[in-house]
């Protein structure tokens, strides 16, 4: 009797894992244009000392020519436009401005991620929709 018990537990456990195993989607490499064009959302800085603080957030991506990104990144309170030349690796887009760190993951029509600083009260937690043009 054990040894049935411990098959039709092996049995469960095998076909279990295979029916999971099949549900879960592989992670898919977007198109790189899907990239080009206006982004906007809210910077909302992470910093335990500085305090809470939300601020706009705009993205221009003009174009994407193999792995490189060229585009304007713009936060207004912080001062003018920043012009980029940034790196796509999957769907991670990389790049710097001045002094700043930026990483963004690509979901759809979504971009989420950190810019960061030497300073730490100078990292936000980013998160932008893309702007569609009607």
């Amino acid at each position: 009797m054990p040894v049935l018990a411990f098959a039709l537990a092996l049995l469960l456990l095998v076909t279990g894992s295979a029916a999971l195993a099949q549900t879960v989607p592989a992670p898919t490499t977007p198109d790189p244009q899907a990239l080009v064009g206006e982004w906007a959302g809210v910077a909302t800085r992470i910093a335990a000392r500085a305090g809470a603080a939300r601020g706009a957030y705009m993205l221009t991506i003009e174009k994407v020519e193999g792995g490189r990104v060229y585009g304007r990144a713009d936060m207004p309170e912080t001062g003018p436009p920043s012009s980029f030349v940034g790196t796509l690796r999957g769907n991670t887009l990389t790049f710097y401005t001045g002094c700043f760190e930026t990483a963004l993951t690509l979901q759809g029509k979504r971009l989420y991620g950190l810019r960061r600083a030497g300073a730490d009260n100078d990292n936000y937690e980013l998160g932008l929709d893309k702007i569609e043009k009607k």
